[in-house]
């Protein structure tokens, strides 16, 4: 029988749920869909997930078509190619972290830290010098209540309920400290 005919019987029987033809079809053209995807992938592992892919769609797609149109077996090697151009295009580049040079010693990439360079560094303690000085001139009590809710995490009413004080007055503390502490720190700028 030609092939092509055997095809189109197993994809219809396939339609019909009819997992022994999803097996025979598997069996036929499965090593060719799978050269398919690794030229295209160059990653046997890659390949075997788009051909997975693609039987998992034959499977859940499959319903019958009106005479006349077919489902062929270049139609199933285009959908396969589709699909591994798919995973290449979702494929982020990656940068391995070692190589080896010409005499076979292993090197390593270099990463700059850039959230801990020199700069960064003494930005971020002058800006903590700053702060520091403009908390110093907060009350104590208001202080408090900034330090409990910023470095401790605690609510309005859990700071009240700490410092045992009513909670619109914390409330007010905390939300004119905060203003003083920022006209604070663009004035020291």
């Amino acid at each position: 029988m030609d092939e092509r005919l055997d095809i189109e019987r197993l994809l219809s029987r396939i339609s019909l749920r009819d997992a022994a033809s999803f097996k025979s079809l598997y069996t036929l053209i499965a090593p060719r869909l799978m050269a398919v995807a690794y030229r295209v992938l160059q990653d046997r592992a890659l390949a075997e997930d788009v051909l997975q892919e693609v039987f998992i769609k034959i499977w859940n797609e499959s319903v019958p078509r009106p005479q006349g149109q077919h489902k062929t077996l270049a139609w199933l090697c285009v959908t396969t190619r589709n699909r591994a151009i798919d995973v290449i295009r979702k494929k982020r580049p990656e940068t391995p972290l070692s190589w080896l040079d010409d005499n076979g010693d292993e090197h390593f990439h270099d990463v700059q830290d850039s959230a801990h360079s020199p700069l960064a560094n003494l930005l971020a303690h002058e800006d903590g010098q700053r702060l520091g000085h403009c908390m110093k001139r907060l009350e104590s009590e208001p202080r408090q209540a900034v330090l409990l809710a910023f470095y401790e995490g605690l609510t309005h009413p859990q700071i009240a309920t700490r410092m045992q004080r009513p909670l619109g007055t914390i409330k007010a503390w905390t939300r004119r400290s905060m203003q003083r502490l920022k006209d604070c720190m663009e004035d020291t700028v």
